[in-house]
Parts: structure tokens; sequence; C-alpha cells
């Protein structure tokens, strides 16, 4: 082969290579009610400013703007309740969203199965629970 084969061969192999990463990276497109086409609601892991979960279904997620978040998990995340220590699975993106898992310290993986914009918490989600002293 000649050299310059050789560099239209490397050439068109690059090409192929970039195209290929590109179209598998994008943005999930998703339309609003008037039909625009909207990219779908994230928070860069770096970005995240606090989390709470909410039972085994779900978990707010708050970015850095204060925004909150609510991902819900279908099947239930067992041991999501009970833990406060989380590692969120973003791939190579590094954002939050409904492709995202969230890995539990015993190692159980629980993916998202929607990811959208919330109110965060209910405020007066611990009306209910009596405070008691405590004891030593």
């Amino acid at each position: 082969m000649s050299r310059k084969t050789v560099w239209i061969a490397g050439g068109l192999i690059l090409a192929i290579g970039v195209l290929g990463y590109l179209s598998y990276h994008q943005e999930p497109a998703m339309k609003d009610a008037a039909g625009t086409l909207v990219t779908a609601p994230s928070v860069h892991r770096a970005d995240m400013r606090n989390w709470l979960a909410d039972g085994e279904r779900g978990l707010w997620i708050q970015g850095g703007n204060a925004e909150w978040f609510y991902a819900r998990f279908s099947p239930a995340c067992h041991g999501l309740n009970s833990t406060n220590s989380l590692v969120f699975d973003t791939g190579s993106s590094g954002n939050i969203d409904r492709t995202s898992s969230v890995v539990l310290p015993g190692g159980g993986r629980c993916p998202m199965h929607t990811f959208a914009p919330s109110d965060g918490p209910s405020k007066n989600r611990n009306d209910n629970v009596v405070q008691e002293p405590q004891t030593q």
C-alpha cells in the first residue's frame, strides 16, 4: 500500500469513530406541550448539592442552582431509605438523568425509571414524628 492510501484509510477510520461517538452521546430529546424539542432534565454530578430518599421508590436530587428533581425507580430500590451514602453511575456524560443508576453501599444497583423537575421534598414531611430526648 502506498503512503497516501494509508493516510486516507486512517482518516476514514478516525472520521467513522468520531461520528459513532457523537451519535451515541447525544442528549435525549423530548417535546414540550407545544411540540418544541427540549433537552431532557439532568444534573451534572459535580453540581449536585443534596439528595433525600423517598422510601425505596424515589429520590429527590437538588442541583447547584437549588432546583429539585425527582428520580423514580422501577422496581423498588431496596436499602435506599436506610443509607446515607450513594454512588451515582452516570456513564461518561457525568449527568444524572433518567439513564443513570444509583449504586448502594452493599453493591445493589438501582436504575432510574424517570427523572423530572420537582418542587422538592414536602416541608412538613416530619410533622408526625414525635421528638424524644436522646438517651445515653
